[in-house]
């Protein structure tokens, strides 16, 4: 997991790592290059979950309502909000 700063990572030994095994998942919400390029193999990967950078305190109140009114969406098939946009970059 990386919530700090892009330059922590060296994107193509991640990319090792998990195609190798080394690792079983990364989860970034920082990047070499903000936003993260659309052709990026971060979008794709399926041991990778990219998250928006929002680093912020969290009041668990108004965070419990957003994932129930997410959840509730995802079990109904519905759009669910608050993801990460690829066609933006984050």
């Amino acid at each position: 997991m990386n919530l700090a700063r892009g330059a922590h990572v060296v994107d193509a030994d991640l990319l090792a790592a998990l195609d190798s095994g080394q690792l079983r998942h990364a989860v970034l919400d920082v990047f070499h290059t903000e936003p993260l390029p659309a052709g990026h193999p971060f979008w794709q990967h399926p041991r990778v979950a990219v998250l928006p950078h929002a680093a912020a305190l969290t009041d668990p109140r108004s965070a419990a309502a957003v994932a129930a009114i997410d959840l509730r969406a995802a079990l109904a098939g519905q759009q669910v909000a608050h993801l990460v946009d690829q066609q933006r970059g984050y």
